[in-house]
């Protein structure tokens, strides 16, 4: 599908994108380089997943009832702008945590926006390939900006080393290394202004006005929206896998069944171990000598890693059972986190042998997640009944959330109380015992013990 002029829009969005990616990362290493601990990293991912919630549902709404896209959409990129530009200025993690919580309730209020705006007008038929081209729009500029984070901490710390601090001793004798904040604040700066161009290019090419929705139009919207974040960031999974939308919250919780219920159950459990292991990472790197160029580098590799298999994913997925194939993602997944920390102690990080040992577990990250993304979504949809699929797929996006707030909490409070080994070894524990219960499921549908929604679930 071509791009037209008017869907220059999608351009504005893209950069938007580069910035949100770049601060995705950024954030996290500049709490550590505050003096941040993996708590505060694990206080900081609850905090931004909480708030991301209401964002994503409430925006969504307001959006299906006046019909108007242009003012939500630049206010959310306003309030992404405005809160990047105030971190560089902030001194103390505590303050950081908030207004970072701020920057992503705005990022979680325009992506349904922008996603909804993408279907406006198009038949049902198109649905598939517009998402499709507004995901590549969204993942190429996540990605963009991870590059970024990586090129530019590696060129401007050559030029702004004079103005950074010599080191920042962690717990225990542990050396952080150089502490490059005047970097990192030079980098919001840059995030400021590809927001601030994005907004402006948005406040040009985005639709003057909007037609208020028919009923009949509301009804045939489709229910889930897909997010760059979900897509393109394996590592940090448990912020939002989906925006699901819903007019009445509490019809997230009717007519759900057994085996929805079971499998949303198994959700919660390994988004939480995907927290556990993301949400101190960052801390864990940089506590190992790996400077910010070095961990935006893997991030890059997860994330490409796992953005070039969807397609393959897709294609496993039409293959075999759904069920099989995500026990077998999360197997692989639950073996590679505590899998980092190992690595990196046995290899002796900062080391090349251990960049590239780490950098190929975080492979095994993102293909996993390619795996997980496709199959999970597919499997609450199956699993629900036909006319409250919309419901079970928010219900989906509450639990991983929330789950995956708890998770980063959880996580954070482990790294810093006993070390990283056990801690990702207890992510992967959660990992598994998620994994068994979808490997559960697919054995009981196998003996006839589930029914109805499990045998759809069969369906490829």
């Amino acid at each position: 599908m071509r791009d037209t002029v008017n869907d220059r829009w999608l351009y504005a969005w893209a950069g938007a994108n580069v910035a949100v990616g770049a601060l995705s990362l950024l954030v996290p290493l500049f709490i550590v380089g505050l003096g941040g601990t993996a708590f505060d990293l694990g206080l900081c991912w609850f905090a931004t997943s909480i708030a991301m919630v209401p964002g994503a549902l409430g925006v969504g709404t307001l959006v299906d009832r006046t019909g108007r896209h242009r003012p939500f959409a630049l206010a959310g990129l306003a309030g992404i702008a405005l809160a990047t530009a105030i971190l560089p200025f902030l001194d103390t993690v505590a303050a950081v945590i908030l207004v970072d919580a701020a920057l992503w309730l705005c990022v979680a209020s325009a992506t349904p926006v922008f996603t909804t705006l993408v279907l406006a007008d198009a038949p049902e038929r198109e649905w598939n390939g517009r998402i499709a081209r507004l995901n590549r729009y969204q993942g190429y500029g996540w990605a963009g900006g991870l590059v970024l984070g990586a090129l530019w901490t590696r060129l401007a710390s050559g030029a702004l080393a004079p103005l950074a601090s010599s080191s920042l001793a962690l717990p225990g004798g542990v050396a952080l290394g150089p502490v490059t904040l005047p970097v990192q604040r030079s980098l919001f700066l840059v995030c400021v202004a590809l927001l601030t161009g994005a907004t402006l290019a948005a406040a040009r090419w985005l639709p003057t006005s909007d037609a208020a929705p028919s009923a009949s139009a509301l009804s045939r919207r489709p229910r889930l929206l897909g997010t760059a974040r979900g897509a393109l960031s394996p590592l940090l999974p448990g912020r939002l896998v989906s925006l699901a939308r819903t007019s009445n919250p509490r019809a997230l919780l009717r007519g759900v069944r057994r085996p929805l219920a079971v499998y949303l159950v198994a959700v919660s459990v390994f988004f939480a171990g995907f927290s556990v292991f993301s949400a101190p990472l960052p801390d864990f790197l940089a506590g190992v000598g790996f400077g910010d160029d070095a961990v935006y580098a893997l991030y890059v590799v997860s994330s490409l890693s796992s953005a070039a298999f969807y397609v393959g994913a897709g294609a496993l997925a039409d293959r075999y059972d759904l069920r099989r194939l995500q026990t077998g993602a999360l197997g692989f997944r639950a073996l590679a986190f505590p899998a980092v920390a190992a690595a990196a102690s046995v290899l002796g990080a900062p080391s090349v042998p251990s960049l590239v040992g780490v950098a190929a577990l975080n492979v095994v990250v993102g293909l996993s997640w390619a795996v997980v993304a496709v199959t999970a979504n597919t499997l609450v949809a199956r699993y629900a009944a036909p006319d409250r699929r919309g419901a079970a797929l928010g219900l989906y996006t509450a639990l991983s959330s929330g789950a995956g707030g708890v998770g980063g909490l959880v996580g954070g409070w482990l790294a810093a109380r006993t070390d990283y080994l056990l801690t990702f070894g207890v992510a992967g524990g959660l990992v598994v015992l998620g994994g068994l219960v979808v490997f559960a499921l697919g054995w009981l549908a196998d003996t006839g013990r589930v029914a109805g929604a499990a045998g759809a679930a069969n369906a490829d």
